[in-house]
């Protein structure tokens, strides 16, 4: 294995198990080294460096990579839980209250986790991608607002209403899954790289919450009900989601 190989390998274990300060520590001292054999044919040297992982799983606290791993698994769970509410789109009743304990556990969590390490010294860059990402998470939920502002002003009235089930669960599926990937992808570079990406996590789980929401109402109201009025506290729930998962964000860029 090369140098610029094994460096690489080793940079993504050691940012995975340590928190960005402490690798970036490690990583400086592991560059140093290698730049001090940059032009020595023998590569003999690096074995005794032993593999990339097992050389960062050396350097690392098992109890504390034991408490991000458990970290890791919780704020996961908050994206995968209502995953699989979405996909099932089958509820006993409307989810608000388990969905306001996600979106207020993963955020916590994430701002828990993420939080600025006293070895900072400097702030980085804006990471390069956030906002396009972030700005894909609005247009996202953009698209969920325009399904259920549809059955509000009854533009959905002219299809059939089988038609409209469809294209509303396609939607809310296809978006709130997207989401969550988002999220995820997020979760792990606010690890790997920034944590200012903590705030992709947390729209993601905004947005995922708001399409479980969606179709929670959808799949349970009366379609033959003349009931005025009926989306004004789907509406209000779902506008107290997103301000929450908004401010999260906002405080995530921080």
């Amino acid at each position: 294995m090369d140098q610029q190989t094994y460096l690489k390998k080793f940079s993504h274990s050691i940012r995975w198990r340590l928190p960005k300060p402490e690798a970036d520590e490690v990583l400086a001292d592991y560059e140093a080294l290698f730049s001090e054999h940059l032009l020595e044919n023998d590569d003999a040297w690096i074995q005794d460096l032993g593999e990339p992982l097992e050389a960062a799983r050396l350097l690392t606290e098992p109890k504390v990579y034991r408490r991000w791993l458990a970290a890791f698994g919780l704020m996961a769970s908050c994206l995968l839980l209502p995953e699989y509410l979405l996909l099932r789109a089958r509820f006993n009743q409307y989810p608000l209250g388990l969905m306001s304990i996600l979106l207020a556990a993963g955020t916590a969590i994430a701002l828990i986790c993420f939080r600025p390490q006293r070895k900072e010294t400097a702030r980085a860059p804006f990471p390069k991608g956030l906002c396009l990402m972030l700005s894909v998470l609005l247009l996202i939920m953009a698209a969920a607002a325009a399904v259920l502002a549809g059955l509000i002003t009854g533009i959905w009235e002219l299809l059939p209403p089988a038609w409209y089930g469809r294209i509303a669960y396609w939607t809310m599926g296809i978006s709130g899954t997207a989401a969550a990937v988002t999220g995820l992808f997020g979760l792990v570079m606010a690890r790997m790289s920034d944590r200012r990406w903590r705030a992709l996590y947390i729209m993601g789980l905004m947005v995922l919450v708001e399409c479980v929401l969606v179709i929670a109402n959808l799949v349970s109201m009366d379609l033959g009900s003349t009931t005025s009025g009926w989306w004004v506290s789907c509406a209000v729930s779902l506008s107290a989601i997103g301000l929450a998962g908004l401010a999260g964000a906002g405080v995530s860029l921080c």
